[in-house]
């Protein structure tokens, strides 16, 4: 028993290293005699695997079919399972990395974006290709600042579901390479700043080259709520709080 849950937190310490999510579920409870399940027992479900006891598939189905509403939901709750043999009692809670919001450009909507982000509890990278940008005078509170140009440095971090690009370059150039670089990411959010028709263009370059418009119809952009935002910091609120129904409410 020690030896199988040191190998279900070790499989929980590394799907949080790799920016995964999953599902954490323990035995609380028994009724009945249901077979090869104890109190204490732990399973842990992913995407991309799910493990339970081999003698209970009612319960692998069960975490599989209850996962993605404990993921969406963000909090544990429990819940109890007929197995056939008799009741199981299972504490169901979500695991997920820490939140990032990754700032692509320097400049006063990405300064104003980091800041409110970093307030509201997410963790922050901030990208820029100039030095006098990307630097932390500029972003005292930022994880991580990164200057080299977009498209190097955003092969430099890993871009997982729990990750929030905002692209708020300074130029059309920029933000293609960056768009054409994150498009196909598992990125929880891509938004992008800019006119309807700079937006445009960059889109239609991108569909140019191959790019599957069910990919680009992804972006925000506009990025960020309609609310009359005009300044830096109405905008960056605008875009903060269009991150924040995403990471909430998954739209």
């Amino acid at each position: 028993m020690a030896k199988d849950k040191l190998a279900f937190f070790r499989r929980l310490l590394d799907t949080l290293e790799a920016g995964g999510q999953a599902v954490a579920a323990t035995v609380v409870g028994i009724e009945g005699r249901p077979t090869g399940v104890a109190v204490g027992d732990h399973y842990l479900w992913t995407a991309a695997a799910h493990r339970g006891s081999p003698a209970s598939s009612r319960l692998d189905d069960y975490l599989g079919e209850v996962a993605s509403q404990v993921l969406a939901e963000r909090r544990p709750r429990l819940e109890r399972i007929e197995t056939g043999e008799g009741a199981v009692t299972l504490f169901l809670e979500p695991v997920l990395p820490e939140p990032e919001v990754v700032v692509l450009g320097g400049g006063h909507v990405g300064q104003q974006v980091a800041f409110l982000a970093k307030f509201a509890g997410f963790r922050v990278s901030v990208i820029d290709d100039r030095p006098d940008f990307a630097s932390r005078e500029l972003f005292p509170s930022a994880d991580r600042i990164i200057c080299n140009n977009f498209t190097a440095a955003l092969q430099e971090i890993p871009i997982t579901p729990s990750t929030y690009i905002v692209i708020v370059t300074r130029g059309h150039r920029y933000d293609y390479e960056c768009l054409r670089e994150v498009i196909a990411s598992p990125a929880a959010y891509i938004g992008m700043i800019g006119s309807r028709r700079r937006v445009q263009g960059v889109k239609e370059r991108l569909r140019e080259e191959g790019v599957a418009l069910d990919l680009l119809e992804r972006l925000h952009a506009p990025i960020g709520l309609a609310i009359g935002a005009e300044t830096p910091a109405e905008i960056a609120i605008s875009i903060m709080a269009e991150i924040i129904r995403v990471y909430r409410l998954g739209r």
